[in-house]
């Protein structure tokens, strides 16, 4: 099956090394999507492509970091002239990869930039999938929220730092910030009938994800608190991102998914 079959154009996948990213990659590729594969080491990334190719069946990759303002032109330069029939976005920092400034300026600042470039060249029928997290659901401050809201499609997350100095507030809230650039998106993209989601992950068994596990104890309760008992698997989040590029969620767009085994239902006891 070649990715001409069914798909309205090719497959833009960032983070594609990363636990959820890679595991994203490899089941476009089984449904016969070209990709564009981007992520900061490139070997891994030929590594990864390599695994991929099949007769027929383009991988392009492209390395670089998200957070450079001149990433995105470098995406659609790799694009050419073809459509995007799907943009899943993986790449992003967790507390413990950076500190507060550089945590919104992965998180949510690079995403903005990538989700304004790649809009016009959305096809009909294409989806973008955001990575948000359940942790945006545990901010729930109105002055937090009031500042999200003021936002525009073309401001970066300074106004936001006041409210985080420490990165296990940035995490939280520039996923919090990613949840609402998806709602305010919505529109844009459906004057393209196109449509953006985003994922809010829970506990999923990633290195990112063992690395936070190890630094909070918090994160032990939280898996405590999870009713299925167990931490969520990348192909578990990146099977919930293939549906939504798919026909069958053609009426979804505008809102966070959540996938995290019932733990924000249970922290937040509803």
């Amino acid at each position: 099956m070649t990715q001409q079959q069914g798909k309205p154009g090719l497959a833009i996948v960032t983070g594609a090394t990363g636990g959820m990213g890679s595991a994203t990659a490899a089941q476009l590729a089984a449904q016969g999507w070209s990709l564009i594969l981007c992520d900061i080491d490139l070997g891994r990334l030929e590594q990864s492509a390599g695994a991929l190719r099949a007769p027929g069946q383009q991988v392009d990759v492209l390395a670089g970091d998200i957070a450079d303002p001149a990433f995105p032109a470098r995406i659609l330069a790799t694009l050419g002239d073809r459509p995007i029939g799907a943009l899943i976005h993986t790449a992003g920092l967790s507390p413990t990869m950076g500190d507060a400034v550089r945590i919104f300026s992965v998180n949510y600042d690079a995403t903005v930039r990538l989700v304004n470039a790649t809009r016009p060249r959305m096809a009909e029928g294409g989806c973008a999938v955001l990575i948000s997290s359940s942790s945006a659901y545990l901010v729930n401050v109105p002055e937090i929220d009031a500042a999200i809201d003021q936002l525009s499609d073309e401001d970066d997350s300074a106004s936001l730092m006041k409210f985080a100095t420490k990165p296990e507030m940035a995490y939280p809230i520039s996923k919090r910030a990613v949840i609402k650039l998806v709602a305010r998106q919505a529109a844009a993209f459906g004057e393209r009938k196109a449509r953006i989601v985003s994922i809010a992950p829970g506990l999923i068994d990633t290195q990112m994800s063992r690395a936070e596990q190890a630094a909070s104890p918090q994160m032990k309760v939280m898996l405590e608190k999870t009713p299925l008992g167990r931490l969520g698997t990348p192909d578990e989040i990146a099977s919930v991102a293939i549906f939504l590029c798919s026909p069958g969620a053609s009426f979804i767009s505008g809102r966070d998914i959540l996938v995290d085994g019932g733990m924000t239902a249970a922290v937040l006891g509803r």
